[in-house]
């Protein structure tokens, strides 16, 4: 069984190939140089440096504004890899969901 179909199964939405520039925020340690390289409404996948975040650890994904201010959405690490991490994002603040569809709309096709 082709391992990469049955995980992509498993996603409610299909997720974009993109690349936007990210910081990602881990308790008191600021990630610069991150691109996120897929995005849906539920997660993204982030590519880093060969850092190291653990399963489960709540972080900020800061994405960039039109108005200059970036926007931070916590996100969840689901898995980590040499090459990055897949990260759920967590809606818990309907205006963070707002904001966040907003960001994919303003995405070029």
């Amino acid at each position: 069984m082709d391992t990469y179909a049955a995980s992509q199964n498993r996603r409610c939405s299909d997720r974009l190939a993109v690349s936007i520039d990210t910081v990602i925020y881990y308790n008191t340690l600021m990630f610069p140089d991150c691109e996120i390289r897929d995005l849906s409404p539920e997660g993204a996948f982030v590519a880093m440096d060969e850092r190291h975040l653990p399963d489960q650890a709540i972080v900020d994904l800061a994405l960039p504004a039109t108005d200059g201010a970036p926007q931070r959405f916590r996100a969840q690490v689901v898995r980590s890899s040499g090459t990055g991490v897949g990260v759920r994002l967590l809606h818990d603040d309907p205006q963070a969901v707002r904001r966040f569809v907003e960001f994919l709309y303003r995405l070029p096709a």
